[in-house]
């Protein structure tokens, strides 16, 4: 009997090319209309920030940012959990990143389920 991975839930996120990212987002489709996967943009979030981590740098690089949220991760932002009511709260368990100008389209898509 095949056994598919256990996936509790995660927060990813992904920067890059604008163009990049709606095609990602094309291929994801299925997943973003059944509710597998919620995607958020949050560039602006990190347009004007002081940061100086990788998202905040990516922004500033012109990169478009967003991240996606799955498995139990879902529940707990629909039902506003604690710490998953606010984009800070949902960027405090992210859990990968991904950059399109490292990563082709389909590795990044697979690493996301």
């Amino acid at each position: 009997m095949p056994i598919n991975n256990v996936s509790f839930g995660r927060v990813i996120a992904l920067s890059g090319d604008q163009r990049k990212i709606k095609k990602i987002n094309s291929k994801l489709a299925p997943q973003l209309n059944s509710g597998d996967v919620i995607v958020k943009d949050v560039t602006n979030h990190y347009r004007n920030a002081k940061s100086s981590g990788v998202l905040a740098s990516a922004v500033k690089r012109g990169d478009r940012v967003e991240i996606y949220i799955t498995g139990d991760d879902i529940k707990k932002v629909k039902q506003q959990h604690n710490e998953w009511d606010t984009i800070d709260g949902i960027l405090s368990h992210l859990n990968l990143y991904f950059d399109t100008k490292k990563m082709g389209m389909y590795e990044i898509i697979s690493k996301i389920f």
